[in-house]
């Protein structure tokens, strides 16, 4: 679908839901402040709430409730499920041409999403992009952007940017986990554009980068007592790098999300060392994070940026057991720091399908199944609708409801999968009003296509 028809059917679609109310909108669709019947119960709330999903044309009510917030998390109950990355593309899109979207941030690293956004921007031939993505995405797991479903996105991206120049769509990484990556092409470049200073911008990293490549050998050094910790030396660079490219292009900002994602990995093993086991897991969020609020912030006081990751990190953490680990996510900082009214979270769930995942860290991809959710569940309480495919809006009085305060579990599958295993260690405890905005929920699910 080209870019022109795209806008004239989001206006089209989009415009009874911001002009005058909802006269004329289809029966399913609701302003959230209106007035409805008493949902006591979880079938009365499904017959009033599901929103049907079948197409582009659907998304109106979310587009609209994306108005003007300013970040918007776009969840997954897996990492490798084909519909999840169709339908956040669908959607990215439909914002983008609607209320406007300046960038997309994925669940990967900044280095490797550089070589998508200069693909966006016009850089490179489209016959290559397939061989682009393996060679940029060369960590495992590769097939979570590595595959046909954001090629095809980005095919998209390129065609919608090559229409709206003054307001393109770009791809950033808002991950750290090859923050070691990070070190060596800010070392490159430091070396290339300040070969004075690389130098002293070495020494500062010498500490950290004799570890490289496992931060798991910093950890263990530390825990051993056989290294000191390396963050004053990375502290210092952080500010040489601040020093050094202070500016607003592209490049400079290029600069300071790599020295991030150093500072953010050193702090991500450092943590556990000294007693904070929770570190682990919170430096990588908040990473997470301080990248989107520093795109949106590079993109302007009316920027509107979107995140795709899981669902364990977009939807709110206090909403889940999470909180009693004393684990963050980014969908709770945001709202937190930016306001509830300037953030719009979007989940996903599926009852049953297949899957790509590894049976453990580094394996080879395989084509799972996902059994039928277990009875009591969030996934299999969400069947009880009439449509396979759906969405709900919650308000906030929702959170209060009986069944959405007793927690049932909500699936989540990682790349990491065994589904032997499936009904004891793949379910969140959930209060799905509390932890999303709008729910989106597809019946049966297929694998990604991974290239």
């Amino acid at each position: 679908m080209d870019a022109v028809f795209r806008s004239i059917l989001l206006i089209v679609m989009v415009a009874p839901f911001v002009i005058g109310g909802c006269t004329g909108c289809p029966s399913s669709s609701f302003p959230l402040d209106d007035p409805e019947p008493e949902l006591d119960s979880l079938e009365a709330f499904l017959e009033h709430r599901a929103q049907p999903l079948n197409d582009v044309d659907d998304l109106g009510p979310l587009v609209s409730l994306a108005g003007d917030r300013r970040l918007i998390l776009l969840g997954e109950a897996s990492h490798g499920t084909r519909e999840f990355y169709d339908w956040r593309a669908e959607l990215s899109l439909a914002i983008a041409e609607g209320p406007g979207l300046d960038f997309v941030g994925i669940e990967g690293d900044w280095h490797a999403a550089r070589a998508a956004d200069r693909f966006v921007m016009g850089e490179g031939d489209e016959e290559d992009l397939e061989q682009l993505l393996v060679e940029a995405f060369d960590r495992w797991p590769q097939w979570m952007w590595a595959n046909e479903e954001f090629a095809q996105f980005l095919r998209q991206v390129r065609r919608f940017n090559e229409a709206n120049q003054e307001r393109p769509i770009r791809i950033y990484g808002v991950d750290m986990h090859a923050f070691f990556t990070s070190l060596q092409r800010l070392q490159e470049r430091v070396r290339r554009d300040h070969p004075d200073r690389a130098n002293e911008f070495h020494a500062n990293l010498q500490c950290l980068s004799r570890f490289a490549p496992e931060g798991r050998a910093y950890l263990q050094a530390l825990r051993s007592q056989r290294s000191q910790s390396c963050e004053e030396g990375v502290r210092q660079a952080a500010a040489m790098i601040a020093e050094l490219y202070p500016d607003d292009s592209t490049e400079h900002l290029s600069a300071r999300k790599h020295m991030r994602t150093i500072v953010s990995g050193e702090s991500q093993f450092r943590g556990p060392a000294e007693g904070d086991g929770d570190q682990h897991w919170n430096a990588r969020v908040h990473h997470f994070y301080d990248v989107a609020k520093a795109l949106l912030d590079h993109h302007g006081p009316d920027a509107r940026g979107a995140v795709w990751a899981h669902n364990t990190h977009i939807g709110d953490a206090r909403a889940t057991t999470m909180a009693e680990r004393n684990r963050h996510n980014i969908g709770q900082i945001s709202r937190e720091n930016l306001g509830e009214e300037a953030v719009l979270s979007i989940g996903f769930s599926t009852a049953e399908g297949q899957v790509i995942a590894g049976a453990q860290w580094g394996a080879p991809l395989e084509v799972m199944e996902v059994p039928p959710a277990p009875k009591g569940s969030l996934d299999a309480m969400l069947r009880g609708a009439d449509q396979s495919s759906y969405f709900l809006q919650f308000r906030k009085s929702d959170r209060e409801l009986p069944y959405w305060t007793e927690l049932p579990g909500q699936l989540g599958i990682g790349v990491v999968y065994d589904p032997t295993e499936y009904a004891l260690r793949n379910f969140a405890p959930t209060n799905p009003a509390a932890r999303y905005d709008a729910l989106i929920f597809i019946d049966q699910t297929s694998p990604l296509n991974p290239l």
